[in-house]
């Protein structure tokens, strides 16, 4: 018989816990009945529930980082392929949270404001984002392809409507078709920057 995974046991436990819950009201107690652990083995992999918390924030982010990395790190020289890798970038990103409807609660219900340290991780996140954006803007300007924006100011706007989309839709129940959205999406952004 194989042996249990107790700290992926642990993680998942304070998935659901957390979603259900919310950080500030659950225990490190809930979190042991749900994985069926004991205190010692809590405690031998983490060293508070803030410590769980904050490796499941910085899952999420990761996990997001690198959806949207893996489809736009090499910058497509035409606009109808920047228009199809970024329309797929967006629906891999609603894909993510439609698959982690738990985990996409956590970080959307309870991760500003909670802690400083959390907080600091969301902003970097955030800037890190932005900054990629940013970059590949910055490329498309310099080729040509986008007319001369603030790529910084764009890439914060892109950023965070996507990400408020991804709310209403997963978290809001709106009835939006995700492949409809992200066409959408994808056809303002890039045409929208489309040099003229």
């Amino acid at each position: 018989m194989p042996r249990r995974d107790k700290r992926a046991d642990i993680v998942n436990a304070g998935i659901r816990v957390f979603s259900r819950k919310g950080f500030s009201r659950c225990s490190v107690e809930d979190i042991l009945q749900e994985a069926r652990v004991a205190r010692a083995t809590f405690y031998s992999y983490f060293d508070s529930k803030k410590d769980l918390f904050v490796e499941l924030v910085d899952g999420i982010l990761n996990n997001m980082e690198d959806i949207v990395k893996r489809n736009l790190e090499d910058m497509p020289t035409d606009l109808k392929e920047l228009k199809e890798r970024t329309k797929r970038t967006i629906l891999d990103l609603f894909e993510y949270f439609s698959q982690n409807l738990e985990f996409a609660s956590i970080y959307i219900q309870e991760v500003m404001g909670m802690n400083p340290e959390i907080d600091a991780r969301v902003i970097d996140w955030q800037r890190r984002m932005a900054e990629l954006i940013g970059q590949l803007i910055q490329r498309g300007v310099d080729q040509g392809l986008f007319r001369k924006v603030d790529p910084y100011v764009i890439g914060n706007l892109i950023s965070g409507a996507t990400q408020h989309l991804g709310l209403n839709m997963f978290m809001f129940n709106q009835r939006l078709d995700p492949e409809k959205a992200a066409d959408a999406i994808a056809d303002y952004l890039i045409f929208g920057l489309a040099a003229r």
